[in-house]
């Protein structure tokens, strides 16, 4: 049984790493005028870190207390904005809304190849975002009406961040509508990124 830290209300905003949530969080975040909590940050700086998976290049961490660190800090601080990938954690009860930036899957080979990714990375990525597995993710977590998804594919971040906004404040219908399975091109594409690795 977790302890009750008061009502305080989240927004999340998740999202296959490199679909912008950090940028897209900072402008969020100042035009609200609510904090901002980076998870990965958050998990560090708490030292909610297990271990460390060589396999897959990421930190295992400690689900069971990162929830009650972040229900904790929701309770201290009021409403923020908690973005990370696997920021359906938060516990429904202080949850609002989640916001799940989805990008198509070719655009985000080329941005995390960019960045200088190892290939092995970009591929488990790309096809997370081809299979959607935050949006799957949160709504294992969360009811269906709490679950909102951004086509960021070929957006400026002012434009995705507006259109976060609208969503958070009721001006634009939360809901779940992507499906890159169903194009055949984006799947092609994501196929012969695999032949290639």
């Amino acid at each position: 049984m977790t302890e009750d830290y008061g009502s305080g209300k989240a927004i999340a905003i998740s999202g296959t790493p490199g679909t912008g949530k950090s940028v897209v969080g900072t402008l969020v975040s100042r035009s609200l005028d609510i904090g901002l909590v980076e998870l990965s940050d958050f998990v560090l700086e708490n030292k909610l870190v297990v271990s460390y998976d060589d396999e897959r290049l990421s930190f295992v961490i400690d689900e069971h207390k990162l929830r009650e660190h972040l229900r904790r800090l929701i309770a201290e601080r009021g409403r923020v904005l908690v973005i990370g990938h696997y920021s359906e954690i938060i516990d429904d009860d202080v949850l609002d809304k989640i916001i799940i930036l989805r990008i198509n899957p070719v655009e985000l080979a080329e941005r995390l190849s960019k960045r200088g990714w190892p290939p092995k990375k970009v591929l488990e990525n790309v096809e997370a975002e081809l299979l959607g597995v935050c949006t799957s993710n949160a709504l294992l977590e969360h009811p269906p009406n709490k679950v909102c998804e951004v086509d960021v594919t070929g957006k400026s971040v002012e434009d995705v961040s507006k259109e976060v906004i609208e969503i958070v404040t009721g001006r634009r219908s939360c809901r779940v509508f992507i499906d890159w399975l169903s194009d055949e091109a984006v799947v092609n594409s994501v196929l012969s990124l695999t032949v290639n690795h």
